[in-house]
Parts: structure tokens; sequence; C-alpha cells
């Protein structure tokens, strides 16, 4: 039993998977506030099963710097109080995942919005493998370099920048997407992967 927390994006979900079952889920799309919904989603899903998680998978970005924060905090306290492991995954191989399921492309490009005029990018082949690091483009140059299918949140930002790319997704990533990957996708160290520098600068 598995609970499976993001957020990382707009969204914030929760998902509770037995398997490839999910048992109970939670997603909204609150744009801020992660630190007040996340938990009440949690005790809401908990709730709702009636059973205790015995692992926890937690997004580690990349995406925002204080979603991926809360989320994060909040997983490795879980784990603390009911003495179970804590895991982390990827957004972009969940949009991945997502896409690959829903559709028979060879390969695609998931892309995230990072704001500031930028996406996160990344391609992948149809066994969820990384063709290159993550990397934090901006929209025009991501546009003209990414080919294949789009999947995630960027895609439309592209597709409006001249991409010809077809647009697979353009959701953000689900905690119940969390079932589609295998286990070495979904047990990376529980720390944020940050692309690029936070927004916030200390005072000089």
């Amino acid at each position: 039993m598995l609970l499976a927390i993001e957020t990382g994006t707009a969204a914030c979900s929760v998902a509770l998977i037995d398997g490839t079952a999910i048992v109970a889920a939670r997603h909204e799309i609150i744009g801020r506030g992660h630190s007040e919904r996340l938990v009440p989603l949690v005790e809401a899903v908990l709730a709702e099963s009636g059973a205790r998680p015995r692992a926890i998978a937690v997004d580690v970005g990349p995406g925002s710097f204080t979603g991926l924060r809360v989320g994060i905090a909040a997983a490795r306290g879980f784990g603390l109080v009911w003495d179970v492991p804590v895991h982390g995954f990827s957004s972009m191989t969940l949009l991945a995942a997502r896409a690959f399921a829903a559709s028979d492309a060879p390969h695609l490009t998931a892309v995230l919005d990072a704001g500031r005029g930028e996406v996160f990018v990344q391609a992948f082949g149809r066994d969820l493998q990384a063709a290159a690091p993550v990397a934090a483009l901006p929209v025009a140059a991501a546009a003209a370099a990414c080919a294949g299918p789009l999947a995630g949140t960027g895609a439309p930002l592209l597709k409006d920048a001249g991409s010809p790319a077809a647009v697979l997704s353009d959701t953000p990533p689900d905690a119940r997407d969390v079932r589609l990957l295998p286990p070495s996708l979904r047990t990376l160290p529980p720390t944020p992967l940050y692309v690029r520098a936070p927004d916030a600068k200390l005072p000089a």
C-alpha cells in the first residue's frame, strides 16, 4: 500500500495505491496553498480507504520550489510517524508515463511550465528512460528544439510559440499515475530536484 504525494505544480494530489489499483485519491488544482491543503487531502484519502500506507512516494521535481518543499517535508514527517520508508519520483517521468499509457507514441517530450518565460523539458522513450537530463529552457528555444509529441502543462506554451509537435496532454502531474511507474523510478532519494536557481534572493 503506497501513499503518493504530488505538490510540485499548481495541482495538489494524493493517492493511495495498492499495486496498480487506486484505492483512494484526491486531486485539486489550487495554484498556491499546498501547505494548507495537503494534510486534509491525506486525511481524506486515509479515512476513505481505512488503510495505513506501508511506503510513501513524493514528487521531487522539477517544479515549484515551495510546492516541492511542502510535499517532501510532509512525506518525511508522515514517514517518521508511521515508521515507513519515503522515496521520490520525478514529475517529468510521471507525465511521460501517463501520456504513454494513453497513446502508442514511441517517444515524447515532457514539458512543464516553469514560469518566468521558461519550461522544464525532458525527452523519453517508451521504456520511460530519459534521453537526457531535465533542462530549463526559454519557451521559444524549447519550441524550436523539442521534436515529437508533447505532454504536460508547458505543451500549450510551445504550441503558441510555433511548435508543430502534437500535444498528447496538457494537464499537471497526478499522484494517481505513480501506479504506472516501475519500482526503480519511484524510489529516488526524497530530496528536491532543482533545475535552476530559486527565484528568491537573499539581500546583499
